[in-house]
């Protein structure tokens, strides 16, 4: 609340994160989610809220299930989106929630941008595009942090197909 305050409404998204699953599924319940976690989130999401913010939540892994607790807690944009986890369906999480909550990232590090080609690279960012980017409310990204040994023709390929637009 401090850092909001003194940023007098320079800041324009708050970043919180709490890693709730694994490539499986949740680490936690969803009633032990609601029990302990999904209070101080709200209670955050709204102080950001309150500054006119709005609330970045990171999450890795199998979270499809907790989507509309995330969403009922207050998060607006949920990342990084591991559709390599688990459960993890673009087109099924874009369709039950993508009026309620925007999506960051989907473009995989665990297999498409370290291993694949870089038409590989180019067809899963068209597909990132045209499902998630329906309607508004994504933003294209790695699915997470990129590796030293991520070859950089396929970096630049994702790059380069985002910003033909589609």
């Amino acid at each position: 609340q401090r850092s909001l305050e003194a940023a007098k409404g320079r800041i324009h998204i708050g970043h919180c994160a709490d890693d709730l699953a694994t490539q499986r599924g949740l680490l936690i319940s969803q009633a032990m989610y609601r029990r302990f976690l999904q209070p101080h989130h709200s209670r955050l999401a709204r102080i950001i809220h309150g500054f006119g913010a709005k609330v970045f939540f990171h999450s890795c892994g199998a979270v499809a299930d907790l989507v509309p607790d995330l969403i009922n807690s207050g998060i607006d944009i949920l990342n990084p989106l591991q559709f390599d986890a688990d459960g993890m369906d673009p087109v099924a999480l874009k369709a039950m929630f993508g009026r309620q909550i925007s999506f960051w990232g989907g473009i995989s590090v665990q297999k498409t941008l370290p291993f694949g080609s870089v038409r590989d690279v180019r067809q899963e960012v068209r597909e990132r595009i045209n499902v998630l980017g329906k309607n508004g409310g994504y933003v294209l990204s790695s699915s997470h942090d990129i590796q030293h040994d991520t070859p950089l023709e396929n970096i630049l390929a994702m790059y380069d197909e985002a910003r033909r637009g589609h």
